[in-house]
């Protein structure tokens, strides 16, 4: 029998599912079957695991599902205290037993977390992230470009700094280099650690606020810093005299005619 004739079987299927987390060069290969299970040269190990049903109907969470797995597990440890710094990639496979055949049944990035007895995850499928309109420019006030990026044109390694942490208390963080720039060079930017990613939030004197706090950081660590924008006029051209690059447009009236007039 083939893979198809026995998922539409009413007696004959006997079907496993595997599940393939990956987060950057991390991976997670569990399987929600009792025994384990080598597909693609890839061994899935049994694990507590299970999902809610995945629908295909039009509504706009109609791509959502939920995996529950135990929250004592590495993969759940990583939504505890901090953000994931790579987003967390799933693809579950399905196959029967007895049959060779193995299909790809739901591929997705996992949302949020919630723990209660078990961690919850939610997972988003590629195929509704895809039909999310997302606009490439905006008739704004603020620069549509991001820092660094091809339209911006500026090249992040001579707006970095290095140096060592000299304390760690969470998300707030000091080292000497943050004051050897002015108040709030930092706000907006991004900070580097090893493959660990954060976004600084304000920098006043030799003191960063990270957007989350670091697993493991600790002072003595080494690290790199980057210059944030506040994506206006005066940053684009005194901070980082780009102002050839600008893309906002910031003489947009400021009166709306259908208020108030046009006098």
């Amino acid at each position: 029998m083939s893979y198809a004739t026995r998922e539409i079987s009413t007696y004959s299927g006997q079907p496993f599912e595997l599940y393939l987390f990956q987060a950057g060069e991390d991976s997670w290969k569990l399987t929600s079957g009792d025994v384990s299970r080598t597909y693609n040269g890839k061994v899935y190990t049994p694990e507590a695991i299970e999902r809610t049903e995945i629908d295909q109907d039009q509504e706009a969470h109609s791509g959502e599902i939920e995996v529950t797995l135990p929250r004592t597990h590495d993969l759940a440890s990583r939504f505890v205290s901090y953000i994931p710094t790579s987003p967390v990639s799933l693809v579950i496979y399905r196959g029967h037993d007895g049959e060779a055949e193995v299909v790809p049944n739901f591929t997705g990035r996992v949302s949020k977390a919630a723990f209660t007895d078990v961690c919850t995850l939610t997972v988003s499928s590629e195929a509704d992230l895809l039909r999310k309109k997302v606009p490439t420019q905006r008739f704004q006030n603020q620069c549509n470009w991001c820092l660094f990026s091809a339209g911006c044109g500026l090249q992040k390694v001579n707006f970095m700094v290095t140096g060592t942490l000299s304390s760690v208390a969470g998300d707030t963080i000091k080292s000497a280099v943050f004051a050897t720039k002015p108040d709030g060079w930092f706000n907006a930017g991004f900070f580097e650690c090893g493959s660990d990613v954060r976004m600084i939030l304000s920098h006043t004197g030799d003191t960063i606020v990270l957007i989350a706090g670091i697993s493991g950081l600790e002072a003595g660590d080494m690290f790199k810093a980057y210059a944030g924008c506040q994506r206006t006029v005066a940053d684009c051209r005194d901070k980082f005299s780009n102002l050839a690059n600008y893309r906002g447009f910031d003489r947009i009236p400021t009166k709306n005619p259908f208020d108030g007039g046009l006098v």
